[in-house]
């Protein structure tokens, strides 16, 4: 029955998106981040939604009459020039054939956030790109806070499958829906979901303590920090913030608070000292190969073992994306990969800025500092998770590059600059001049124009 449900709602929307392709990269989305058909057996869970999905999408584009340039943004570039790198490493990979699934699924991921960037560049559109996003991820993080919640902490939140298949890498998803959805409570779709929310916040951080995933303690940690430093009302957010989190931590099993302790001991971990031996691989590799790397799934090559691996150790995922890059692309693919990272982070703190002066893109302001928070939340994952392609990481980057595709069209048509009120909307506002309403570039003083 799931398995016939979850295949209905996939394939009713298939004649639209022919005629219409924005339907199309909404339910890759949806399929992509959530993946329903992993929840069914039968028919729907073997089925290639995506590559279906993917090519009607294709098709409508074709035939659109929309305008779909693509906006030349460096993340763009950024991205473009690292798959790229990943092409070139590929062919010169030790087995290409070991790597080649890989590599498909990073083409799939690469070709949907082009067009996504080509083709959902209205306001409308760039918000129910965000909704359908976080409706997917919500769907796991709830369910899983959820969980925590029931068990007392004391079951483990387990992987979501795809690229969230074990606990570390939904811990590291989880820690950036965090700030995802302190957006959605900031600017709910509808004003009676502004309170359910923010106790769905709650929620994505039981999940993440629930994984017990040390990573994705940190990475959270990291977020929750960096969200503190940000706001200009400090003492009223630990107000709130030390008795929920006292509250969290005794709500923890002994378990669960032993394996987050452990982290101090990390250098007796057998767990950890895995992982040290697969960045020595990663480094040993690229230290006879600084340029190319061993291309895609290196890690997994057994003839290897012997010649880079440390003595004692067996061969197993690299569990850090930094080294899983540096070991798959050189030295060359992990500054490539460094640089989208800064470009994100730098686009995320240029928008907030360009935007929060003005009561129409104010709602954009606050979307990228809660993609900023979220690749913080990504880069700090990625330490101890091997996520480099993560789909969620890179969709959420042309999400940057729509809000300020989107946000410059609106100045365009004339703004209001205005001063923020409430106290999120100041302590995420990031500073700036208090400035006088009532000035549009380029139009008339008067009532704010809608965005669309």
């Amino acid at each position: 029955m799931k398995s016939a449900l979850v295949a209905l709602l996939i394939f009713i929307w298939m004649p639209i998106m022919v005629f219409k392709p924005q339907i199309g990269v909404l339910v890759w989305n949806w399929v992509s981040f959530m993946s329903p058909q992993s929840y069914t057996y039968g028919f729907a869970a073997t089925f290639p939604f995506l590559v279906s999905v993917g090519g009607l999408t294709a098709l409508g584009v074709v035939i659109s009459k929309d305008e779909k340039s693509l906006p030349a943004h460096p993340i763009i570039f950024a991205i473009l020039i690292y798959f790229t790198w990943t092409l070139v490493t590929s062919g010169a990979a030790f087995e290409f054939e070991v790597g080649k699934p890989k590599l498909i699924e990073f083409s799939k991921t690469i070709a949907f956030t082009i067009l996504t960037a080509m083709i959902m560049k209205t306001p409308n559109r760039l918000k129910a790109y965000y909704y359908v996003m976080m409706a997917s991820l919500l769907f796991i993080g709830i369910k899983g806070g959820v969980f925590t919640a029931v068990t007392g902490g004391g079951a483990r939140v387990q992987g979501a499958g795809g690229m969230m298949g074990d606990n570390n890498q939904l811990a590291m998803a989880m820690a950036m829906t965090f700030p995802l959805t302190v957006y959605l409570a900031m600017h709910p779709p509808h004003k009676w979901l502004k309170w359910p929310m923010f106790a769905t916040v709650f929620l994505v951080i039981l999940a993440v303590l629930g994984t017990q995933s040390r990573g994705g303690f940190a990475a959270i940690a990291a977020v929750l920090f960096m969200f503190l430093l940000k706001s200009k009302h400090k003492f009223t957010i630990l107000i709130i913030a030390v008795p929920l989190a006292f509250g969290a931590f005794n709500f923890m099993p002994d378990s669960w608070k032993n394996r987050m302790e452990s982290t101090e001991e990390a250098t007796d971990d057998n767990s950890f000292m895995g992982r040290v031996s697969m960045w020595k691989y990663a480094t040993n590799v690229a230290s006879d190969h600084p340029i190319e790397g061993g291309g895609f799934d290196v890690f997994y090559i057994r003839y290897l073992g012997p010649k880079y691996m440390p003595p004692g150790y067996i061969q197993r995922a690299p569990h850090s994306s930094y080294f899983e890059v540096l070991g798959e692309h050189g030295y060359v693919g992990l500054l490539l990969f460094l640089t989208i990272l800064f470009t994100g982070w730098y686009s995320g703190a240029t928008n907030a800025k360009r935007f929060r002066r003005y009561e129409e893109t104010i709602w954009l302001a606050d979307m990228s500092t809660m993609i900023q928070l979220a690749l913080l939340g990504y880069a700090m994952g990625s330490l101890t998770v091997n996520i480099a392609l993560f789909d969620v990481f890179y969709n959420l980057l042309i999400v940057l590059v729509l809000c300020r595709s989107v946000g410059d069209k609106i100045i365009e048509k004339g703004v209001t600059e205005i001063k923020p009120k409430g106290i999120l909307a100041a302590a995420l506002s990031g500073g700036g001049k208090d400035t006088e309403a009532g000035w549009k570039p380029g139009a008339r003083k008067g009532k704010p124009q809608p965005a669309e």
